[in-house]
């Protein structure tokens, strides 16, 4: 018996070892071809299920985002976190906390992202809510409060691509390692908005009322007007005037609140002159020290509206700079100026000549492609049938006083002797390059339906106005041979010297502008220096007042309920 138990053990394993190998090969056989449809059930965590769903259906609270849908945008920064709530974090939360209230100074409602209890409302939702409001503040902050194509509209060349920017979900990932660094990366680096903002944030946000300046013929130099105690008063509370600062005797005060005037002034004299020319210089009037309706106008905008004008002004800084590439010159219509940026750099600026308001030049975001050296002039329609017109019929001397051709629609040369200029039909009027040529020496173009440019002027003397919005939408350019040195600097020695002989010869040329900057015309009313200074220039467009009651609408409202779009 001991000698046949290891013979049967011996053979039961042999039999068992062989079924063992056969039923590993046919499991082998089994599991092989179900691997692709085998599938591991994960938990999904709750966050994860709404927004894997329609969150605004579990959530009809949810608020928009203008740049990208708000689902895809949680998205992405649950994804970062792991789809588990940002807001359990107290660090974070106290971060947050203090980005918003710094908002403030920029002219933004910071209560307008925090996500106030709601009894109606579940944690989870008020979670996303939060987040959705998180996304939306730096979307505000990086891209503008309102929807800049409602209210001042923008057209942009299809040849233009957008400026590369972190998206609203991106800069809410960088928040949830640094929320101050996802802020600082969402405000606009423009150094005109951070100015500005600097600006806005020492300014007094509860000012007092004060009485209108009533309106009288101009007081001049010299001159007596029972109106000139209030025209020091406010002044001296404008910090435009020291006290003692004209001779006279001590007033009560004009203003609630303000301290006497110390000096009650018997004549326009001196001191008070230069407070005038220095206010007039802040607000971009002509600073010759006349108390005129234009002056008078600006010394009846209110501080508050003044603080109202500086905060529409950052919101189009927000979308200025929202649609700034690296390269870009920036014409300002309002202030009559352009700025040349290369980053934050500025490259080269210049006083500029803008259009009238009754000739607004437009809104426009294309780049410049082209140079034209020593242009001839075709007088655009408007301007034939508003200006030269009228000219014409007035004085039957009008063609032989200027050098001035009047052509059919194929270039072929007609004598005006021959128009019937009561009824002209199928003429053009073109002025040959030359040194009385409208445009000047060169023009810079770009592609717009408005057939508007950037040109030089022989008009060298209204540079000098405070006020230059005198032209019929083109923009005529003080520094224009500098520009062109600037577009042409990657040109070599000899393609230089070739376009100043041909600029010398006075023929037409076109030069072609490789990787030329973007051109953006643009308009905002209030600017600041690096030391705070502000400086405000007229409407002359009257797109101020509409802006401001937009945005004023929109800041004083409440976003944190009710799910809604992000602009009015």
């Amino acid at each position: 018996m001991e000698q046949c138990a290891p013979k049967v053990w011996l053979g039961d394993y042999l039999l068992l070892k062989k079924c063992t190998v056969l039923f590993v090969s046919c499991l082998a056989w089994a599991v092989t071809p179900a691997k692709a449809e085998f599938t591991v059930n994960v938990a999904l965590t709750p966050i994860q299920e709404v927004l894997a769903d329609d969150p605004a259906a579990r959530c009809p609270s949810l608020p928009e985002l203008r740049s990208m849908p708000v689902q895809e945008a949680l998205q992405q920064l649950y994804e970062a976190n792991g789809y588990t709530p940002l807001w359990k974090d107290s660090k974070r939360t106290r971060d947050l906390h203090e980005q918003l209230l710094d908002l403030a100074h920029d002219g933004l409602n910071p209560r307008q992202y925090v996500a106030e209890r709601d009894s109606a409302e579940d944690a989870l939702c008020r979670e996303l809510r939060q987040s959705a409001l998180y996304l939306q503040a730096l979307e505000h902050l990086s891209r503008g409060r309102l929807d800049q194509q409602r209210h001042e509209p923008v057209w942009t060349s299809t040849s233009l691509l957008p400026p590369v920017r972190v998206s609203v979900a991106g800069l809410g990932v960088i928040g949830l390692q640094d929320m101050q660094e996802a802020f600082d990366s969402a405000r606009p680096g423009l150094p005109l908005y951070r100015q500005l903002r600097q600006a806005y944030q020492a300014m007094d946000h509860d000012p007092p009322a004060v009485p209108a300046f009533a309106d009288g013929p101009t007081i001049k130099p010299g001159s007596n007007d029972p109106r000139l105690a209030q025209l020091a008063q406010r002044l001296m509370v404008s910090g435009y005037l020291k006290p003692l600062a004209s001779a006279g005797p001590l007033t009560e005060p004009l203003l609630p609140s303000a301290e006497p005037v110390l000096a009650q002034p018997l004549s326009y004299d001196l001191p008070l002159q230069q407070a005038v020319r220095a206010f007039q210089t802040d607000h971009g009037l002509q600073p010759d020290g006349l108390v005129g309706r234009q002056t008078v106008a600006a010394l009846n905008i209110s501080p508050a509206d003044r603080l109202l004008q500086v905060r529409i002004n950052l919101e189009r800084l927000r979308w200025l700079d929202a649609r700034r590439h690296h390269h870009a010159l920036l014409v300002n219509s309002a202030g009559s100026n352009a700025v040349l940026y290369e980053g934050n750099d500025i490259r080269w600026q210049s006083r500029v000549q803008s259009g009238s308001p009754n000739r607004a030049t437009p809104l426009l975001d294309s780049r410049i492609n082209r140079v034209t050296l020593n242009p001839s002039w075709t007088i655009p329609p408007t301007i034939m049938r508003e200006d030269k017109l009228p000219q014409i019929r007035s004085n039957p001397a009008y063609f032989a006083e200027r050098d001035l051709q009047v052509l059919d629609p194929q270039g072929n040369r007609l004598d005006p002797a021959d128009i019937d200029w009561s009824n002209p039909r199928g003429v053009m009027l073109r002025q040959p390059p030359g040194p009385d040529n409208p445009l000047g020496q060169m023009v810079f173009r770009f592609d717009n339906p408005f057939s508007v440019f950037l040109h030089d002027t022989p008009s060298q003397s209204l540079f000098a106005r405070a006020v230059r919005n005198v032209s019929s939408g083109c923009v005529r350019v003080e520094q224009a041979t500098d520009l062109a040195d600037h577009l042409f600097h990657s040109l070599d020695a000899r393609q230089r010297e070739q376009i100043e002989q041909q600029l010398a010869s006075g023929r037409t040329r076109e030069v072609r502008v490789a990787n030329g900057p973007q051109v953006l015309l643009t308009y905002w009313t209030a600017q600041a220096d690096t030391d705070g200074q502000l400086y405000f220039t007229p409407d002359p467009y009257g797109l101020d007042r509409k802006l401001a009651e937009a945005l004023d609408g929109v800041l004083r409202s409440s976003d944190a309920g009710g799910r809604r779009a992000a602009d009015r």
